[in-house]
């Protein structure tokens, strides 16, 4: 049910949503349900220290605290909670509508420019298939931070090394096909109006990148994020002087319940607020760039290996 294809060190879960058990099994092998247990274990441990001294040594509970304060206190931080994980959740929604933007233009110009190149220039052809689907690869390492060009297509043998001296990948690939349709252009091979519809559809590859540099260069404010880590520290901390009269041992398991759920949310938050990362939960972006890739030289009839083919087809669970 869940074919494994090996591609680097990170696995993106794509789940089967009506598998439960094996969804939870899942979550909790990667990094994030890891990051849960350790801030738990801390909990734990001061579950039972609390609780094995008001028991036996001190009497420390908070006997007239008003119930309604706890439930207001849990109510104010469960609205703090959704309000993150909504925002949280745009930020990861907004990346993958710019990603879907991206796969669609490149269909799109893919086609045009099938229809528009005759099959004699096959140069012609493979740059912008290579040139092309070498965007989305750019993109993905820029948003990653990195500059690696080993997965980018060479198209005439001297593309890579001119792109070596962009600091920005992406410009430079876009940088280069400008040129080669400007020339096609002064050869008649493009009209005017055709000229218009290719450069509408290569401003929306900057656009794509534009929007994903905005999402990764504009975090949550630190402030409230701090206040709301404080807020469930609070909460967590004072909850098992309030219930252990109720409770007595079972103190223990019923915050440690609460505190999964609380800490959960905040850890998941914070996962999916960057998209583009190289965390199991962020954006398939490997996969993404191969089915770009696919698409691409489908359509301008230059075809891939099997190998490139299964590494873009949905229902893996890939290791991004």
């Amino acid at each position: 049910m869940f074919p494994v294809s090996c591609f680097s060190t990170l696995n993106v879960i794509i789940y089967q949503k009506n598998d439960w058990f094996k969804a939870i099994w899942h979550f909790h092998t990667g990094q994030t349900a890891l990051s849960i247990l350790k801030r738990l274990g801390w909990v734990f441990a001061y579950l039972v220290v609390v609780t094995i001294v008001e028991l036996r040594f001190a009497d420390l509970r908070l006997k007239n605290t008003p119930t309604e304060f706890l439930s207001g206190m849990g109510i104010l931080l469960s609205l703090m909670l959704v309000f993150r994980t909504n925002t949280a959740y745009d930020r990861f929604y907004e990346g993958r509508r710019a990603w879907g933007t991206l796969v669609n233009t490149n269909r799109t110009l893919a086609t045009y420019l099938n229809a528009l190149l005759p099959a004699t220039r096959h140069d012609d052809r493979l740059f912008f298939a290579k040139m092309l689907s070498n965007f989305s690869f750019a993109l993905k390492n820029h948003l990653r931070g990195s500059r690696d060009l080993a997965e980018l297509e060479d198209a005439d043998g001297h593309q890579l090394s001119t792109l070596q001296h962009y600091d920005h990948l992406p410009n430079g690939i876009m940088a280069q096909v400008q040129v080669r349709k400007q020339s096609l252009y002064q050869e008649g091979l493009i009209t005017d109006s055709q000229l218009i519809g290719i450069d509408n559809l290569l401003m929306a590859y900057l656009d794509v990148s534009g929007i994903c540099e905005r999402i990764k260069s504009t975090p949550i404010p630190f402030s409230y994020s701090f206040f709301i880590k404080l807020f469930i520290l609070l909460y967590v901390g004072i909850m098992p002087f309030t219930v252990i009269d109720e409770f007595g041992y079972l103190t223990i398991p019923a915050v440690m319940a609460v505190s999964y759920v609380l800490v959960g949310l905040e850890i998941i938050g914070e996962e999916i607020q960057e998209p583009f990362g190289t965390e199991r939960n962020n954006l398939p972006l490997n996969q993404l760039s191969r089915m770009i890739r696919l698409n691409v030289h489908e359509i301008m009839q230059l075809y891939l290996p099997p190998m490139e083919k299964d590494a873009a087809k949905p229902g893996f669970l890939i290791i991004d």
